[in-house]
């Protein structure tokens, strides 16, 4: 029997002044960075979350706790282990669509390095991964400056 599963993640992250953001697993220049536990990219996080709800496997906090083992923690690491757990269940991602929500900087121009590092870490195609980024026209938390957020939608099977 066929089975198909969706997993869906977000994750959002506040922003301070600094000099690049990491997402998708690509540092980009930017006057703000990401305040986190960990390295703070946010897409890899909402992928990892949405793996981990697609396999009903909890969320990145049940794999990796807030405490002093995990501070700076690569979120590549964290990602592999979901692909882990994905190729363990023997399942496969059949395609994953990811939404970027930040003010500044721009994306368009790192999309396509964002899902070549995605398609890397995953080993699937990159025709597999869509990213998108939207602005919040500079409304609330985001609009100023002060978060950045990312939501992640995967479908996965088990058909071979």
């Amino acid at each position: 029997m066929i089975t198909t599963r969706v997993g869906f993640g977000y994750d959002m992250h506040k922003l301070e002044e600094g000099s690049y953001i990491m997402l998708g697993g690509i540092r980009i220049d930017s006057n703000h960075t990401v305040v986190a536990h960990s390295d703070g990219d946010i897409v890899l996080h909402s992928l990892s979350d949405a793996i981990y709800g697609s396999l009903a496997a909890g969320d990145i906090g049940t794999h990796f706790p807030s405490n002093k083992e995990n501070i700076n923690i690569q979120s590549v690491k964290i990602l592999k282990h979901a692909c882990e757990l994905i190729t363990q269940s023997n399942y496969m991602i059949n395609n994953i669509d990811i939404t970027i929500v930040i003010e500044s900087p721009y994306l368009q121009d790192h999309i396509m390095d964002m899902r070549k590092s995605i398609a890397n870490i995953l080993s699937i195609d990159i025709s597999q991964i869509s990213i998108k980024s939207s602005t919040s026209q500079k409304i609330g938390m985001i609009g100023e400056h002060k978060a950045v957020a990312c939501y992640s939608t995967i479908l996965i099977s088990n058909e071979r």
